[in-house]
């Protein structure tokens, strides 16, 4: 189906979500990452501040979680931050985190983190609203150019181990490398196979 102009568009779009209003429930539910060390590696790849939920037994745990649930969906926060529930103590570059809710910047490379804002087992909605704030104020969000940034893990020894192993190197293993990549394929037509040199 076209239509004749934006207008029209917007319309149709608003009398098909009309259709769903009702039924339509909003998302409570805290969204996060499988465990720390994801975690680090997705907050310090997207560069937003990784909240670490920590406590030991799981009633209080589910209090936490439930407490930063509410605040991580409202206006201002949402989408600013990423999650992380641990249930016992685990330590990384520069942290071990206490129970509590902490916010950490984590460092470029995803292996730690240093720590923005943090409170205990015992804080109140307002307390951990504070919490969340102050971690967002402190937080900086340094850019990276790629290649730079590949290059300088690649000097500190740094490597991601998938979870699946990755079978597909992109020509970059044997004597021969994909046209585009490296020395070898400046200057190639990207269109002409190996076999046809």
């Amino acid at each position: 189906m076209t239509y004749g102009s934006a207008l029209e568009f917007e319309g149709a779009l608003k009398r098909i979500s009309a259709q769903y209003e009702e039924k339509a429930r909003p998302i409570t539910e805290l969204p996060t990452l499988r465990d720390l060390r994801v975690a680090l590696n997705v907050a310090a790849a997207d560069m937003r501040p990784l909240v670490v939920v920590r406590a030991d037994k799981a009633p209080k745990r589910g209090d936490l979680v439930k407490l930063v649930a509410e605040l991580a969906w409202e206006q201002g926060r949402v989408g600013h931050f990423h999650f992380v529930v641990l249930e016992e103590e685990i330590s990384f570059e520069g942290l071990v985190p206490e129970e509590g809710v902490h916010v950490i910047q984590p460092d470029p490379f995803g292996l730690g983190g240093t720590l923005l804002a943090s409170h205990g087992l015992k804080a109140s909605s307002k307390q951990l609203a504070g919490v969340l704030d102050e971690g967002l104020k402190a937080f900086t969000a340094k850019a990276r150019e790629h290649d730079q940034h590949v290059r300088e893990a690649r000097r500190r020894g740094i490597r991601w181990e998938t979870a699946i192993p990755v079978t597909d190197t992109h020509g970059r293993e044997g004597p021969r490398r994909r046209a585009g990549r490296g020395r070898e394929g400046r200057g190639r037509d990207p269109r002409e196979r190996d076999g046809d040199r």
